[in-house]
């Protein structure tokens, strides 16, 4: 089981997975995403941890998935699973639901497992509305921390939750160049993780009125985005 959003070693208990559909959908016709929501109750029963999944639904696009998690974006876990593809027959399309079904039971057991050995299974923090600059910086920091760790359309959720933050922060602060420091996060690799720290300790200096050391961490960000494609 593989996390697009999320970690083995911290689930929050309510998780998304989700898969494409390729050819025909039995829930829907058109529809090119299946989906279901796994809620683990960190309320255990003795050593029961309640779960409740949510039959599976179809939607219509990628895009739809990617918004619903966008706007609930703190509260998901996302996995993967591989596309859904209906064999020709029909005794073989049985088989086949049946085997995507108990695929679909084994990743439930194995998220309620990972629940179950979350350390001290205390419950993440919830990230509250930033209000002043340091609010906004430490969303900032957080959020780009989670664009790098994402993958896939949860990856693409991050972004766009990171756009939004951007568009607010920047129409309250326009000191911060916001907009330069997202097009950092599409740097791949150790030139990129390099940059958005960069810029991070920039906001941090001007923040403290530091502007001389906010000046040498632009010239070096500069220095790299001179050379980046």
């Amino acid at each position: 089981m593989k996390f697009e959003k999320g970690t083995e070693k911290n689930p929050s208990g309510n998780l998304i997975v989700y898969c494409n559909v390729v050819g025909e959908n039995p829930l829907f016709p058109g529809g090119k995403i299946i989906a279901s929501n796994v809620v683990v109750s960190f309320l255990r029963i003795g050593e029961n941890f309640p779960v409740v999944t949510f039959p599976p639904v179809s939607l219509d696009s990628y895009e739809d998935l990617k918004r619903i998690i966008t706007d609930h974006y703190d509260k998901y876990d996302v996995v993967k699973i591989k596309d859904f593809e209906m064999p020709a027959g029909q005794e073989d399309s049985n088989s086949y639901i049946k085997e995507r079904m108990d695929h679909f039971e084994n990743v439930v057991i194995r998220y309620v497992e990972l629940c179950k050995n979350r350390e001290g299974n205390s419950f993440p923090p919830q990230e509250k509305e930033p209000e002043g600059v340091r609010d906004y910086l430490d969303a900032l920091a957080n959020l780009s921390l989670k664009v790098r760790r994402s993958s896939g359309i949860a990856r693409e959720a991050s972004l766009l939750h990171m756009e939004r933050l951007v568009e607010t922060f920047s129409g309250k602060h326009p000191e911060f160049d916001l907009h330069n420091f997202r097009k950092a996060l599409e740097v791949p690799g150790q030139t990129g993780e390099e940059l958005v720290g960069l810029y991070l300790q920039k906001f941090n200096a001007i923040s403290y009125e530091r502007y001389e050391d906010a000046s040498d961490l632009n010239k070096k960000i500069q220095a790299i985005e001179s050379v980046s494609p």
